[in-house]
């Protein structure tokens, strides 16, 4: 039988929650990052309490919730936060920003 003392219990738990909260994609939590794209730009706001993602573009705007793979979706917006086009925004089924790059 293992036996894990409380005191390390609790700082495996409290580690293991602050690293799930992390910030994705160079995000800063409340604030919004500008994104500067290949295909145009647009703003981002990481929220840590709903691990969620607040999306400003000239197609509007959106609250992204996690998805797999390091995705959000929401309203009709797609973002990923890496793979081939590395940072990207699709809307409606189509990339709209795509290699982007914290402004």
């Amino acid at each position: 039988m293992i036996r894990i003392s409380l005191p390390l219990c609790l700082t495996l738990a409290v580690t293991a929650c602050a690293t799930t909260a992390s910030a994705p994609a160079g995000m800063e939590a409340g604030k919004f990052v500008n994104y500067a794209c290949e295909k145009g730009a647009f703003q981002a706001r990481w929220n840590p309490d709903t691990k969620s993602v607040r999306v400003r573009t000239h197609h509007g705007a959106a609250e992204l919730s996690p998805a797999a793979d390091g995705s959000y979706t929401g309203e009709g917006f797609v973002m990923r936060t890496g793979g081939a086009d590395g940072v990207s925004l699709a809307h409606q089924g189509k990339v709209v920003n795509k290699h982007c790059k914290k402004a």
